[in-house]
């Protein structure tokens, strides 16, 4: 069903097009876009839609273009009323309904996953602080210690440096390649590090601290 449903974009409603609805309702193209066209003024007031226009598949000698529509659950919902119910309508009508549902869930998960992890992120904005104002009080004389131990906090929890992670993942904070679970563990490595650095742990110590907590 990943085939019937689209979505633009994590904050646009999720769509079908009109030749979809063609295709699997057994409606002609000719007849779903005569129904569109016909009660345009209806379907526009359930909400503004799209279109794009057709393109000759591959191979083909081409053909005149069409307007293909793009459908919300609700267009598509007032245009199975507009069509009789066969066999063939009912059971697109079933499969259409699930298609988008599971879009929607999936969608909202995608966007769960992306609130939590900035909610990650802004906490661990305040470790960064926290770490750092301890390396500048516990360690002012260390130039490299800022470095080293974010560094090191990065190795213990994904294996890479900063720099290689943001090669890898093509970001400009390294924190953005990190999963959620890793933005978790990545904190409480550093605030494990400033706990050592307070009671005047060397880098070394610290280091097998953490690899052996891992």
């Amino acid at each position: 069903m990943e085939n019937l449903v689209f979505v633009h974009d994590m904050k646009s409603e999720p769509y079908t097009t009109s030749d979809i609805v063609s295709e699997y309702s057994g409606v002609s193209y000719k007849r779903v876009r005569e129904l569109i066209t016909r009660h345009f003024n209806d379907f526009e007031q359930l909400g503004g839609f799209s279109f794009e226009w057709s393109k000759p598949s591959k191979g083909s000698k081409g053909g005149r273009p069409h307007r293909i529509y793009h459908l919300t659950e609700t267009h598509v919902t007032f245009l199975f009323s507009l069509l009789d119910n066969t066999p063939q309508v009912v059971k697109f009508n079933l499969l259409i309904a699930k298609a988008f549902k599971e879009l929607k869930e999936r969608v909202a998960e995608q966007q769960q996953e992306i609130t939590n992890k900035n909610i990650l992120l802004e906490r661990n904005k305040q470790i960064n602080k926290d770490l750092g104002q301890v390396i500048h009080e516990y360690l002012p004389d260390n130039p490299y210690a800022y470095s080293n131990y974010h560094t090191l906090a990065y190795i213990t929890v994904t294996g890479y440096t900063p720099s290689k992670l943001r090669n890898i993942y093509h970001v400009q904070n390294a924190q953005e390649a990190l999963t959620n679970e890793q933005l978790d563990e990545f904190e409480r490595v550093k605030q494990a590090i400033a706990s050592l650095i307070m009671i005047g742990q060397p880098y070394k110590i610290i280091k097998q601290a953490v690899s052996i907590a891992k």
